[in-house]
């Protein structure tokens, strides 16, 4: 299922407080993606694996939204906050594995 793996996941600030842009290539198979997040007051709390998607297991992740396009806006992030951000997308069949994981401060 290599080809429904999503990649070149970037993160950065949004125009507005509290938003940061999400963008990735386009998946030639996918139906839609899903966008998780995670946020920590410090982010010495968030464990990262180095260029893999994985993360500590206590990571609590949420579903940001389910959409159709590769690009993709959060807004109403905390300020001086550090997150975790991840991509998936889903074909016709399954979801296919998660992106890998990008931490960005707001």
């Amino acid at each position: 299922m290599k080809s429904a793996v999503v990649t070149n996941l970037s993160v950065t600030l949004g125009d507005e407080k509290g938003e940061m842009n999400l963008s990735w290539d386009s998946v030639e198979s996918a139906e839609l993606y899903v966008i998780q997040f995670s946020g920590s007051r410090n982010s010495s709390n968030i464990m990262t694996a180095k260029k893999t998607s994985s993360v500590s297991n206590d990571t609590l992740w949420k579903t940001a939204d389910i959409i159709n396009e590769s690009k993709y806006t959060i807004r109403g992030l905390k300020e001086k906050k550090t997150y975790l951000f991840r991509v998936a997308a889903v074909t016709s069949s399954r979801q296919g594995p998660w992106s890998r994981t990008v931490k960005k401060e707001i």
